[in-house]
Formats: C-alpha cells, structure tokens, sequence
C-alpha cells in the first residue's frame, strides 16, 4: 500500500537494504522492510511520526503482518529442513 508523503504528497515506501536481503535472505529483506523508515524519492528518509495517526495505524498493522510473514517463512523453513 502506497501512503503520500505528509511534506509533498509524493507516494512514499518502505525502505530496503541490500545487505538486510543478503545477510537474511527474504526474512532479513521483510523484517527491514517491515521495521525500516519510509522513504520519498523527493524528500528522502520520512519519520513515521509525521504521518497521521490513522496513516502510522496502518504503517503499524503492514508491518506486523510483514513480520508474521517472516516469521511463517522461517517456521516453513525449518519445518520443511527437518523432514530430511
């Protein structure tokens, strides 16, 4: 979901790092993800606290549903490891 820049209106999303998806893989890449600042191509780096409340509310259940996202794809992992 794309939220709009509270500075300029531009959309904004959530950050990524390169290293983050290296060193952990699609569960390093989520959790930054999901934890991460936002970002404005214009405006750079956007605190979650100059959004609106009901805009951070909604930053809040994205990201936690992108941490249990992770944290399935770990539990996948390690089940689907221990079958072997």
């Amino acid at each position: 979901m794309a939220y709009q820049c509270p500075r300029c209106s531009s959309p904004v999303q959530r950050g990524s790092n390169s290293v983050a998806g290296v060193v952990g893989g699609a569960i390093g890449g989520l959790l930054y993800a999901a934890f991460g600042q936002f970002q404005c191509k214009s405006c750079g780096p956007i605190p979650k606290s100059e959004f609106a409340p009901e805009v951070q509310a909604k930053m809040l259940q994205g990201s936690i549903v992108l941490g249990l996202v992770a944290v399935v794809i770990l539990v996948a992992v390690i089940w689907l490891l221990g079958l072997k």
